[in-house]
């Protein structure tokens, strides 16, 4: 483990994971909060309170550099361009960044107090990958859309909804309408 590394912990036995930034003086920086009542902010805590007992794992971006080069799917591709449209909204930008430890650090602390964490869109994982790469990406979430979106039957369960939904669209306007 390295200043400035993506590092995160397998939560409620691997249901999610928790990422943050590695400082290198024995503090992370992450989406952290006191209670789940409270909003999570972006703060810098001592690594054993963001490692709460779990296994500490670094991410390897080596593998994630290779999955951004080969976008497989449609779906990888959406959120890679979804992601990087949000960074853009955000005043982010990936072009010429530097990737050093100092840099990631410093990206990182840019953030401290940030109290805008949302699940889909810019959640943990997100933080700590823009941190270290300039682009924000959640593995986690492109998973969750790949599967969803690779069900048939979740997909045939929209699609009847959404045909419903326009035969009753139909039906209301299409049928005369009583004058009272």
């Amino acid at each position: 483990m390295a200043r400035g590394d993506h590092i995160y912990v397998k939560r409620w036995h691997g249901l999610w994971d928790h990422h943050g930034i590695d400082c290198g003086d024995g503090t992370v920086i992450h989406y952290d909060r006191e209670t789940w009542l409270d909003s999570p902010l972006i703060s810098r805590t001592p690594m054993e309170k963001f490692l709460k007992g779990d296994d500490l794992s670094i991410r390897n971006y080596d593998a994630f550099e290779k999955s951004l080069d080969s976008l497989d799917g449609v779906v990888d591709a959406a959120s890679l361009g979804f992601n990087r449209f949000m960074d853009k909204l955000r005043g982010l930008s990936a072009k010429d960044l530097d990737l050093s430890e100092d840099a990631v650090i410093a990206r990182a602390e840019s953030r401290l107090g940030e109290d805008r964490f949302q699940i889909t869109f810019n959640n943990c994982e997100h933080f700590a990958s823009w941190c270290k790469t300039g682009i924000s990406n959640s593995e986690q979430i492109t998973v969750i859309w790949r599967t969803a979106l690779n069900n048939t039957a979740f997909l045939q369960y929209r699609v009847q909804g959404k045909l419903i939904d326009v035969f009753e669209f139909s039906l209301k306007n299409t049928l005369p309408r009583s004058r009272s």
